[in-house]
């Protein structure tokens, strides 16, 4: 644990973050982007051996975002909860549906509205996730937000690249640009090797 590991001694799953930078904007609002890596990739039961895991651009089980959200499914049209993940990794479960808004139990203390694509915060700010990974990523249907607004009104954009064999953007999870205070960024990607 001293190199921002954390080791669940019950299943030895592990989770590793590494915070790389954070965008900022005006009065100081903004968000942390973090490389995270979670190692419960597999799951078995005595239905089977079950993967869990995805590589989307950065290696198997690693994720580089400030947050994601995946709708899970009852059935092929009913959405049970969707599920929260922040840039260290940390999942949250948001279930309580009240009309549309899903918020949790658990203490993060955020409700998605399903009609806004936002995810407002108690300080007042707000995710836009307008991007969507498409059917040929291997985490298609997860929602990445590309707008991050405090309650002032400032805010930071961030743009995605297009999902495999796609020619439009905003339609994987690998960042492409973010534009924020300091000025715009942008990620290069290396598919045969690392990042």
């Amino acid at each position: 644990g001293a190199a921002g590991e954390q080791i669940d001694l019950r299943s030895g799953n592990l989770n590793f973050r590494l915070p790389l930078v954070k965008a900022v904007g005006r009065g100081g609002s903004g968000f942390g982007l973090g490389l995270s890596y979670n190692s419960s990739n597999w799951r078995q039961d005595p239905g089977g051996t079950w993967q869990l895991g995805h590589d989307v651009g950065y290696g198997y089980g690693w994720k580089l975002q400030a947050g994601s959200i995946l709708p899970v499914y009852s059935d092929w049209m009913t959405v049970h909860h969707y599920l929260f993940t922040d840039a260290s990794g940390a999942e949250y479960r948001l279930d309580q549906n009240t009309n549309g808004v899903w918020s949790s139990k658990e203490a993060i203390y955020a409700a998605y509205d399903t009609s806004t694509q936002r995810l407002y915060f108690p300080d007042g700010t707000f995710w836009f996730f307008g991007a969507v990974s498409a059917g040929t990523e291997e985490d298609a249907g997860t929602l990445y937000p590309t707008q991050f607004q405090d309650t002032n009104g400032n805010q930071v954009v961030v743009n995605y690249n297009a999902g495999g064999g796609l020619a439009s953007t905003n339609s994987s999870s690998r960042i492409q640009t973010i534009q924020d205070l300091r000025g715009s960024y942008t990620f290069t990607y290396d598919y045969q090797n690392t990042i």
